[in-house]
């Protein structure tokens, strides 16, 4: 089963990951990109994986998918 949660990038390129129940916006200032956000976990690969997607109305901010999946998944991996 996967579950989609909600997601920010602060100014500092630090991945905030919270509930999809929460409004963008309630959660933190000075953000570079928000969207959604499902993480997989690769067992054989002992690593994981993200795919963002999608915007922020509340922010009025699009995902940077590609970077934000780069970012999310370092920060998961360290």
């Amino acid at each position: 089963m996967m579950k989609i949660i909600k997601y920010v990038i602060n100014d500092k390129g630090v991945p905030v990951l919270f509930s999809s129940e929460i409004v963008h916006n309630e959660v933190i200032q000075n953000i570079k990109s928000a969207g959604f956000l499902s993480i997989r976990y690769d067992r054989s690969k002992q690593r994981f994986f993200a795919r963002c997607f999608g915007e922020s109305s509340s922010l009025d901010l699009v995902s940077n998918i590609k970077t934000d999946e780069k970012i999310i998944e370092s920060f998961l991996n360290e």
